[in-house]
């Protein structure tokens, strides 16, 4: 978890007189850095998360104070703390500025003129740099239990020193594209759920304790699929930290299928028959299967220009009935007979066995699981 503004807030409040005026519902958020503004044009800068703090010497070009802090939530910063006295004072903040604050959960902070902005950037910067380690020791250790069976015993203490216990309920998420992780992680923030989201494989990784109510897995697919671009995989759910390892491969097959598929999100537990073909440890043995049972039809159409291969397949998905296939091409049923007629004839087989079909039907799903 980010460090949230909430603990920036706490261990400076006192010490540096901090009020909060509006924006209460957004401390969850999630401070990636601290960021000294007095340049409106500076916001493409930005990479998201960043607490902004201010004087005010804006305004002596013509901004307001509400076009200022209006920019830097736009551009997803975590909130504002303004160093009030010289620039800007109390009477400033009018009540449509609370009111934009309060609607998009932007936490607005003052303090006086006397505290000297120096003090406060170096106690957050510290604060964030201890996060930023404590983070990379936990990325560092889920990382290990990733690659590592079994899971050595250091790498289950410093987890479970973080508060993952080594034997509960856990779901991992692999997301592509998510080029500013505050914008998960301050909704999921907002939910009091504990989690951890770290980078790997050019992925961002996700996992999480399933016993935690505050939110259910859609709820947390829909946070994370919020914006466009973003796709990801979900595992099923492993009880023990021992399977961490199991859990990410499956979530990164689920992400698989989800780009294949051109899908936002696939779950693992829906992905049927996919399940077990993914269990199969040598492909070379499947591609055998394939090749057995349609590989002469394939090789046909491509010969041939034909779409045996397809008419097959629906065929085959519409239980074998010539009404529901030739429905389903948008052709008629005499194309269809004349069809499956001819498939019968290459595969040498008239289909009228159960277990025939199935095969079949496993050489299809095959086919589709390879080019995954």
């Amino acid at each position: 978890m980010r460090t949230q503004v909430a603990v920036l807030y706490e261990s400076a409040h006192v010490k540096y007189k901090l009020t909060v005026h509006g924006g209460q519902s957004g401390m969850s958020n999630s401070a990636s850095w601290v960021y000294l503004a007095e340049d409106i044009h500076n916001v493409t800068f930005l990479k998201g998360g960043e607490l902004v703090i201010t004087t005010g010497l804006f305004t002596q070009n013509g901004i307001t104070l509400y076009e200022f802090i209006r920019a830097f939530a736009m551009y997803n910063c975590s909130g504002i703390l303004i160093n009030v006295g010289q620039y800007l004072q109390l009477d400033d903040i009018t009540p449509e500025i609370l009111q934009f604050c309060n609607e998009n959960r932007f936490p607005l902070f003052t303090m006086p003129w006397e505290i000297h902005l120096v003090d406060i950037m170096q106690e957050f910067c510290g604060l964030f740099v201890r996060e930023n380690h404590r983070e990379d020791h936990l990325s560092a250790a889920f990382q290990g239990a990733i690659y590592q069976t079994p899971v050595p015993d250091s790498i289950l203490r410093v987890l479970n020193q973080y508060g993952f216990a080594t034997s509960a309920d856990y779901q991992l998420i692999a997301i592509r594209n998510l080029e500013d992780p505050t914008r998960i992680t301050s909704p999921l923030n907002s939910y009091g759920l504990k989690y951890h989201l770290f980078q790997h494989d050019n992925l961002m990784v996700l996992i999480y304790h399933t016993a935690q109510k505050q939110i259910s897995l859609d709820g947390i697919i829909e946070v994370i699929c919020f914006y466009d671009g973003i796709m990801l995989g979900v595992s099923d759910t492993v009880h023990t930290l021992e399977e961490v390892g199991a859990c990410y491969r499956r979530a990164r097959f689920s992400l698989a299928a989800a780009e294949f598929w051109k899908r936002p999100f696939v779950k693992f537990d829906e992905l049927g028959m996919f399940q077990l073909l993914f269990c199969v440890s040598d492909p070379n043995l499947l591609v055998t299967m394939y090749q057995r049972r349609l590989g002469k039809l394939e090789q046909y159409d491509l010969n041939h220009d034909s779409d045996y291969m397809n008419t097959l397949r629906i065929f085959l998905l519409s239980d074998c009935n010539l009404l529901d296939t030739a429905s389903r091409m948008h052709t008629h049923r005499n194309t269809v007979v004349y069809r499956i007629r001819k498939i019968k004839e290459l595969l040498n087989s008239e289909m009228d066995d159960a277990t025939v079909k199935f095969d079949l039907l496993m050489a299809f799903y095959i086919k589709e699981y390879l080019a995954m």
